[in-house]
């Protein structure tokens, strides 16, 4: 059950970085409206449903239990493959020599190289900055129960 919370709290964090870095980027780079957004989304929450996959497909991958130092970096690793991987699937509708649908132009924000070091940079910070709060509400925890059973 712990893993299952890790697993969503991981993925939760990695799509809100993913969404995050892909709408400012937008919002930098060209008009942002709804349309744009939505097709530009698309990757990062099918990513997200791929990244549950693997996840739970590979129950060694968080073998450590908490968010721990090899955590941060491999699972933001992960996420932009898989963001890599979806772009590419999602890009390649059709015969290889035809254009990608202009509905669809709004996913190729993703092919850019700084959008996804952007996600990858902010996934490791923001697990980081998590693994850091779980390690110490641990520890309150314990000196809480240390408390008690002086009293």
């Amino acid at each position: 059950m712990k893993r299952l919370g890790l697993i969503s709290q991981c993925c939760f964090v990695m799509l809100l970085c993913a969404a995050g870095a892909c709408l400012s980027h937008i919002w930098k780079n060209g008009p942002l409206t709804l349309d744009i957004a939505g097709i530009a989304l698309l990757v990062p929450v099918s990513s997200a449903l791929l990244f549950v996959c693997i996840s739970l497909g590979v129950p060694d991958l968080y073998a450590v239990n908490s968010l721990r130092f090899p955590l941060n970096l491999t699972l933001p690793a992960i996420y932009v493959a898989s963001l890599m991987l979806t772009m590419t699937l999602i890009s390649r509708v059709g015969l290889s020599i035809t254009r990608i649908p202009d509905k669809l132009a709004a996913i190729n924000v993703w092919a850019s190289g700084w959008l996804l070091g952007s996600t990858f940079v902010a996934g490791v910070v923001c697990l980081s900055i998590l693994g850091i709060l779980e390690h110490d509400r641990k520890r309150e925890e314990g000196e809480d129960r240390g408390l008690r059973v002086e009293d």
